[in-house]
């Protein structure tokens, strides 16, 4: 691994000027409102743009991470080591694919749009299918990744094709029948980055589709702790089992704290940052967590929060 040194800055200044910055702290680019600094944090504004960093960064072996909305990840306090690619401006963009009139239709949306947006956009269009998306944080590159999943749909169900840049820098499409999607997942190939996403969608009754998605947002407004900052869920639900949520809650430890960390007293498979929470007490709670439940029930909670960087100080 490569550390970054006066000529590697020297040659990220002379492609990215202003868009890089270094040793920028990593709390200001997630919805955890925690984390240390990036070595280096580029904000990458086209898929022409991409490229460079990726292959220059493999051959220099500096290690790369994608950023989109930053909203399922955890930063540790030491901070992230390498390249942060923060996806922008193009990669924010929605287009509905202009087609004959059919049933269905195709919108296509980087990897950057904000999931809700993408509900929110399809709806408006009167096209059913990603109302479930109203009710998830976070980017369509995250979302497709995880295969985010809210109120019995998820991204599998939708998505007719992605966009990737692999680790050699070349940028290719995959089809539905070559995505190896499953609970709270996709397996693509290590280093490949997704730039888009592709989904088919049904025409359907948009004041239907309005009245579903306003009750799933108050449902999710009264069960989710949306005022403080967050990661989302933290637990996947264990198979065939109660949800992480209830477990923990039967466990009795919504409201546990620890430093500025604390299980959400409103849903219990969130942590919340009840103000300046390190990663370190998130990982304490966490550990707690487990612990406990595996305990009182038997139960291995995996986590669904992805978590990155380096310990402070090491």
């Amino acid at each position: 691994m490569g550390t970054m040194n006066q000529s590697d800055k020297n040659w990220l200044v002379g492609h990215f000027g202003p868009h890089v910055l270094f040793d920028e702290p990593m709390w200001r680019h997630t919805t955890f409102r925690i984390g240390g600094p990036a070595d280096a944090l580029i904000t990458v504004k086209t898929e022409q743009e991409i490229r460079a960093p990726v292959v220059w960064a493999r051959d220099r072996g500096h290690p790369i991470m994608i950023l989109g909305a930053g909203s399922n990840l955890l930063v540790r306090d030491g901070g992230v080591r390498g390249l942060v690619l923060k996806l922008a401006y193009d990669f924010e963009a929605i287009h509905l694919v202009p087609r004959g009139n059919g049933s269905s239709a195709m919108i296509t949306a980087g990897a950057a749009v904000l999931v809700r947006r993408l509900g929110k956009y399809a709806l408006d269009q009167g096209l059913a299918g990603l109302n479930f998306a109203l009710g998830i944080p976070g980017a369509v590159g995250g979302a497709l990744i995880m295969n985010a999943g809210a109120w019995g749909g998820c991204m599998a169900d939708s998505t007719s094709s992605i966009r990737v840049l692999n680790r050699y820098g070349d940028i290719a499409s995959m089809s539905r029948g070559q995505l190896r999607f499953s609970y709270r997942g996709l397996d693509l190939e290590k280093g490949t980055i997704i730039l888009s996403g592709r989904f088919k969608l049904k025409h359907a009754d948009r004041e239907v589709l309005r009245k579903d998605a306003i009750r799933m947002q108050e449902k999710r407004r009264l069960s989710q702790p949306l005022s403080l900052p967050s990661a989302g869920c933290v637990f996947r639900n264990p198979p065939g089992q109660k949800a992480a949520g209830e477990l923990i809650d039967r466990a009795g430890l919504k409201g546990l704290r620890v430093g500025g960390a604390e299980v959400s007293t409103k849903h219990a498979n969130f942590i919340v940052n009840k103000g300046h929470a390190k990663a370190s007490d998130v990982l304490d709670l966490i550990r707690r967590i487990q612990e406990t439940v595996l305990e009182r029930f038997g139960v291995n909670l995996e986590l669904e929060v992805t978590v990155v960087g380096q310990e402070a100080g090491s």
